[in-house]
């Protein structure tokens, strides 16, 4: 009896000494968890709404500015020149058979690419080429020039055979055929018959008289210095108009001296102008048929010519 109550005892007190060792284990593995520092983890929670759209915002991307390099432009040094050049050209000439000689004069500064009006000035018998140039044109040209004048060309062609009859000679047809057209293929010109004036000094201006007549739409300005008047020339001023007008024939500028033994045929040339209608510049200077009235007057000779032009002619 005793013997099983010892043993129910026993059997007691070690399933208490089982509980205490299963809590101990227990409460050593809590203890252990607790002195264990523990690892945090951040969770990321979206604060946008349940009916947010998230849009893409573009990022304005810069586009890079091309800026120009500067390039250097080569500008041409402004001409300084005050007076022209005088050249001496031999110009071919089929109506001839020989060629025409002549001496051009281009304005200071003159450029190919110019648009220059002509004037074209014929000297006379015993004279040349140069004669007109002994006169003082081309300095009174580079001085108009210089002053706001409308640059231009001046060509001087050299009648060889002076003495020829006219009424034979070639010269006028050789100035048509040749050597306009010659001046105008070399050198930068107008070609408008406003821009081609055409003057003479005694059989010179007889010949001006003639090309300017026969050819009324080739000249828009004609001079006739102490001329000398080609037999039926006078008849071409009524012959042109039956087929032109009166505003269809060139400015025209006549002159003479009082003592110029030309005086009546000049004199007669004109009166056939008034009798038609056209109504030349003309005057009656005291002097005779010499180079002294000339040299005193050559300056008006230039005035008129020079006012065909008074605005600069358009660049081609």
């Amino acid at each position: 009896m005793i013997r099983t109550s010892h043993i129910r005892i026993f059997t007691v007190i070690a399933g208490i000494l089982g509980v205490l060792l299963i809590g101990g284990c227990a409460l050593s593995s809590t203890i252990s968890r607790l002195s264990t520092t523990p690892t945090l983890f951040q969770t990321h929670t979206p604060e946008a709404s349940s009916t947010a759209t998230l849009t893409a915002t573009p990022t304005e991307t810069a586009t890079p500015t091309v800026t120009p390099t500067a390039t250097a432009t080569a500008t041409a040094a402004p001409c300084t020149e005050t007076t022209g050049t005088v050249e001496n050209v031999s110009v071919p000439s089929e109506t001839l058979g020989v060629p025409l000689l002549a001496s051009i004069y281009l304005p200071a500064c003159y450029t190919p690419s110019g648009n220059y009006p002509v004037l074209y000035l014929l000297h006379g018998q015993g004279m040349d080429n140069s004669y007109w140039i002994s006169l003082g044109v081309t300095g009174i040209a580079d001085l108009a020039i210089n002053h706001g004048q409308t640059p231009f060309i001046m060509v001087f062609p050299f009648e060889e055979r002076f003495l020829e009859d006219n009424s034979i000679s070639k010269f006028p047809d050789a100035m048509v055929n040749d050597l306009i057209p010659w001046v105008d293929a070399n050198y930068a010109t107008c070609t408008e018959k406003v821009c081609r004036a055409i003057g003479g000094i005694s059989r010179g201006g007889g010949w001006a008289i003639k090309l300017a007549m026969r050819h009324i739409d080739l000249f828009g300005t004609l001079g006739g210095h102490s001329y000398g008047l080609m037999f039926g020339d006078s008849n071409w001023v009524q012959k042109q108009l039956e087929t032109h007008t009166i505003d269809d024939f060139p400015r025209i500028y006549l002159d003479r001296g009082d003592q110029d033994s030309l005086a009546p045929d000049i004199d007669y040339y004109f009166k056939v102008l008034m009798a038609n209608g056209i109504r030349p510049e003309f005057h009656i200077y005291p002097g005779g048929h010499t180079r002294s009235y000339w040299r005193t007057h050559v300056q008006e000779y230039m005035d008129f010519y020079m006012d065909s032009w008074p605005e600069p002619i358009p660049q081609p």
